[in-house]
Parts: C-alpha cells; sequence; structure tokens
C-alpha cells in the first residue's frame, strides 16, 4: 500500500510543478499582477499598504550579502515570504531530454539515471526541473532544465537560517542572465507544515469567490426561475382568455343561429293581423272563439262554440293559410248557450307555399 501511495504522492508533486512552471512561462500572470495592481488602486492606502506587505516575497541573496542576522518578531519582512535566491555559480544547470512516457514521472526517472547528466548521484543533491518550452507535435522526446545544487551546501545554509531565526519557505535559483528559474530545490521535508498568512489569505479569498460565485449561480437561476413562472402566468391567462373567447364565440354563434332561425320563422309565417282576418272571414258568424293560441312549430289551436260543429271543417276549407285542419277531442254540447264546444286545431301554411300551389295551377 505505502509504495502505491508514494507513486500516487509523487505523480501528483510532479504535476504540480509542471503545471506551476508552465503557468510561469506564459503570459496570464503579467495580465493577473496588472489587474491586481488596478484593482489594489480602488482601496484606500492603508489597505493598500496592509496587502501589499503580505503579498510581497522577501529575497534573501546568497552569498553576496549572506542572510540577515537573527530576526525581530517586529520586523515588517517576518510576515513574508521568505525565498533564498542562489546564484548561477551556485547551482548546475543542464540540459534533458526525456521521452514523453516519462512526463508523469519526471523526478523519479532523473533521480534514477543523475550520475547520467550530472557527475552526483541523487542522494547529495537536491534538484528541480524548469520546462524548456511546449513540446512540439511529432517529437518523441521533450526538453528539460535541470537545476541541481549541493545537498551538503543547502543544508548548511539552512541550518545558518534557522539559528538566526529565519524561515525559509522556497529555494530560487538564477540562471545566467540573472532571471529567477521559478524552481524550488527545498526538500519536501523542510517545507514549512503549518498554513501561511499568505496562503490563508489567498484560500479566504477562493472560498469568497467560490461562494460570491454559487451566490451569482443561484440568484441567475432564481431570476430564470421568476422569468419563467411570469411566462407560464402569461400564458394561463393567455389561455383563459381563449377560452373565454371561445366561449363568447360560442354563444355568440348560438344567438346568430337562434336570429336566422326566428328570422325565418317569421317571414315563412302569416302576419298576425292577417291571420286574424282571415279567421274572421272563414269562421262562420254563427261560431265564436274562445281561445287561440299558436305554438313555435306554427300549430294554431282554437277553442270555439258553434251551432254547426260537425260543418265547421268543411266550411273552413277555402282558408288559403290553413292546412289539416281536424278536430281535436270530442264535440260536447254546451247547455248554457245551446251550441256546441270544440276544440280544432290546424298548421298554418307557409307563405310561400301559396304561390307554389298558384303556379301549379293551369
Amino acid at each position: 500500500m505505502k509504495p502505491l501511495e508514494s507513486r500516487w504522492l509523487g505523480a501528483l508533486r510532479q504535476t504540480t510543478r509542471q503545471l506551476s512552471q508552465h503557468w510561469h512561462a506564459s503570459r496570464l500572470p503579467l495580465f493577473l499582477r496588472w489587474w491586481q495592481r488596478e484593482l489594489l488602486g480602488c482601496l484606500p492606502r492603508h489597505w493598500r499598504e496592509r496587502l501589499a506587505s503580505a503579498n510581497r516575497e522577501h529575497l534573501l541573496h546568497w552569498p553576496e550579502n549572506g542572510l540577515p542576522g537573527p530576526r525581530t518578531a517586529d520586523e515588517p519582512m517576518a510576515g513574508q515570504r521568505q525565498v533564498l535566491l542562489l546564484p548561477c555559480t551556485q547551482v548546475l544547470l543542464a540540459h534533458v531530454q526525456l521521452p514523453h512516457a516519462a512526463a508523469m514521472q519526471v523526478h523519479a526517472a532523473l533521480a534514477f539515471e543523475m550520475d547520467k547528466y550530472t557527475p552526483f548521484k541523487a542522494a547529495q543533491v537536491y534538484f528541480d526541473t524548469v520546462r524548456a518550452g511546449p513540446a512540439e507535435r511529432g517529437r518523441a522526446v521533450f526538453d528539460l532544465t535541470l537545476v541541481v545544487a549541493l545537498r551538503e551546501r543547502i543544508d548548511r545554509i539552512l541550518d545558518e537560517a534557522a539559528r538566526n531565526g529565519w524561515r525559509i519557505d522556497a529555494i530560487d535559483a538564477l540562471d545566467r542572465n540573472g532571471s529567477r528559474l521559478n524552481v524550488n530545490l527545498l526538500a519536501l521535508h523542510h517545507r514549512a507544515q503549518g498554513p501561511h498568512p499568505l496562503r490563508r489569505l489567498q484560500f479566504g479569498l477562493a472560498l469568497l469567490g467560490a461562494g460570491l460565485l454559487l451566490i451569482a449561480m443561484l440568484l441567475w437561476v432564481q431570476g430564470r426561475q421568476s422569468t419563467l413562472d411570469a411566462m407560464s402566468a402569461e400564458v394561463d391567462a393567455l389561455r383563459n382568455d381563449t377560452r373565454q373567447l371561445e366561449v363568447l364565440r360560442q354563444q355568440l354563434g348560438e344567438l346568430l343561429d337562434t336570429g336566422r332561425y326566428v328570422q325565418a320563422q317569421k317571414a315563412q309565417s302569416l302576419p298576425r293581423t292577417a291571420l286574424l282576418q282571415e279567421l274572421t272571414d272563414c269562421i262562420p258568424a254563427d261560431t265564436w272563439l274562445e281561445q287561440l293560441a299558436i305554438d313555435a312549430q306554427g300549430t294554431l289551436t282554437l277553442s270555439a262554440q258553434s251551432s254547426q260543429a260537425s260543418e265547421l271543417i268543411a266550411r273552413m276549407k277555402h282558408c288559403t293559410h290553413l292546412q289539416d285542419l281536424q278536430f281535436q277531442g270530442a264535440i260536447q254540447p254546451d247547455a248554457s248557450t245551446g251550441q256546441d264546444r270544440l276544440t280544432l286545431t290546424a298548421r298554418l301554411r307557409p307563405r310561400e307555399a301559396p304561390h307554389a300551389a298558384a303556379t301549379d295551377t293551369p
């Protein structure tokens, strides 16, 4: 289990180291530093000074200036990240080419073949690597710059720093042009185990950024949900208006149909004054009406008394707007008047029917 864990940790460290090298080789840090300066310019002066002092690295040059004397707690540089810079004369730089298969195990591969590239064994040195540049397509190998420092010399420097109360957070080196290589030759067991104040600040800012991002996402989702709810309510209102419009359209259609039917019935039926005039002309003088009713289907029902009730239908045959005349029920004598009481039904002839009959008559 331990070899598997060590291989996993080694691969993780190598990947982190490669990402750090690619990061420093890109132009993104320059943009972020410019952006940081612009943001700090918007803060009050004492805030800017405090953040600037916390973000700066305190560089310790060796051996030109040597390490400072014993550190005091009130020194402003005490809370900064202490980086020891070695000149190019104190390190060994070697150009190395490795196959792409060893990209995830660079540290282990170089430790195994250290005597191939340097005159030392891996146990005699501390080393780190710098990626020479982006890998070219089609090449089976990639280029590295191997940075090596003697273990004995680094340990002596660390002992002197510890005696003077200095905490060394990283050991970097300069190339032949005087530029930083952005490596860390400090062994893992010498690196600070506790969180650095700047790391805590960065971690807190990262958590704050993640929280703000989460809040922004939740607000965006809430806004989208509110918009969706408003659109759903609007759609429901439009659907309700559509249903009401359909009901009104149906009612209007029914009213129009009823109106057309009534208009057609009125157009086909005989005016009431003309019907009364015709009944007056065709009903004999010895007959008088007691009740007259006409339903919507054009059926006429009349109750009357007549001295010659049995001959009433024959005498009303000449009524041009009446047809299908027949008695309803039996003819009953009325002792009080001495006449016969009867009920007669007939259907009103449509107004076009007499004209049609007249057309067929020769």
